[in-house]
């Protein structure tokens, strides 16, 4: 056997080997969804090493089919695995019974279809669109809001996976567009075993056991640790830039207010994921936002004013975000929050004056 071949099958079974130490390492601390996507993800990329093996034999082997249907799973199951690592839900369709039906019925036919014919179908060449479009939004997932991101280990594996994604997406191209027999290539091959190694090693070394956090933490209860000395003249800056109203900037991100303290940006998201409790920046500043919104919306000297006036002076760019927002904050719509606090507020003037 060439040493070319030895080298590649001992970077597959390694990754392998990789693969499950990180689904049994992490399996306590994940929520059931989460196993499920782990395992998943796993499997597939499991399959994808098998099928594509550098020994000649291995193009006859009856089980040829089965990997061949997991693989061809890998993209989708990848951008679930994207989608789930942004949103930190579940899809809702999901959550019903006729969306888990649908799912597994969806994955069953296809998996007897690569079982009875394997690549010899158009649905081969229709999976490939879908795993292109499925790598597109992968990448968009990962990369979207990526310097809102608060959590260092998070935006490491924002990059994994978006790497992953590329260099998939690359792969399948180039598959698909090459005339040679370039994908039976041993050196080829070997690239391909090495890149999924040393991918699932950094993720190896990004996967540590970590706290929990609120995503929505109120203004008041934000700081959970006591502040660092060395952090004690930002913290105060900070809280100082706040009190003065900066988070009503409509455009303010998370280097713009890194460069009002002179500080680097990657000390603020320490600051403010560490020592405030929050993991995404956009969701610290709205707390600001909705609570200065609320505050004018309870005014009566405010009682005439647009409710999207209050929104763009609270710092929010549209009536949107501004409505959802509010209402996962408090439970009613700013409407809604409006008229029962002034109601409130009407009820007892007239009390106090006997009217």
């Amino acid at each position: 056997m060439a040493l070319v071949t030895l080298a590649d099958l001992l970077f597959r079974f390694s990754a392998l080997g990789l693969l499950i130490a990180l689904v049994l390492f992490n399996w306590s601390r994940l929520t059931h969804f989460e196993r499920l996507l782990s395992v998943s993800l796993a499997t597939s990329l499991a399959f994808f090493l098998l099928l594509t093996q550098p020994l000649p034999e291995w193009r006859f082997n009856p089980l040829r089919n089965l990997f061949l249907a997991g693989t061809e799973l890998l993209p989708l199951v990848l951008c679930a695995c994207a989608w789930y690592l942004i949103k930190l839900r579940v899809p809702r369709w999901l959550t019903l019974h006729w969306g888990r039906w649908l799912l597994g019925c969806a994955v069953l036919v296809s998996s007897c279809i690569f079982l009875i014919y394997g690549s010899n179908t158009h649905w081969h060449t229709l999976m490939h669109v879908f795993s292109a479009l499925a790598m597109c939004a992968a990448l968009y997932y990962c990369l979207a809001n990526f310097n809102d991101d608060l959590v260092h280990s998070r935006r490491r594996l924002r990059l994994l996976l978006a790497t992953f994604a590329l260099l998939h997406c690359l792969v399948l191209v180039g598959f698909e567009l090459s005339t040679s027999l370039i994908r039976r290539d041993p050196v080829y091959l070997l690239a391909n075993a090495g890149v999924v190694f040393c991918l699932l090693l950094l993720l190896t070394g990004v996967s540590r056991p970590g706290v929990r956090h609120n995503d929505n933490p109120s203004p008041a209860s934000q700081q959970t640790l006591p502040v660092p000395a060395h952090w004690l003249a930002t913290y105060e800056a900070l809280q100082t830039l706040l009190a003065q109203g900066i988070y009503r900037e409509p455009e303010l991100t998370i280097g713009k207010l890194a460069e009002h303290l002179d500080i680097p940006a990657h000390q603020l998201r320490a600051l403010i994921n560490q020592q405030l409790g929050c993991k995404n920046f956009s969701h610290f500043i709205n707390q600001y936002r909705l609570a200065y919104a609320a505050e004018q919306l309870r005014d009566l000297a405010h009682a005439r004013t647009a409710i999207l006036s209050i929104a763009y002076d609270a710092g929010f760019n549209s009536i949107g975000p501004f409505n959802r927002a509010f209402k996962r904050a408090y439970s009613l719509t700013p409407g809604d929050y409006r008229k029962q606090h002034l109601s409130g507020v009407q009820t007892r003037s007239k009390d106090c004056t006997g009217s």
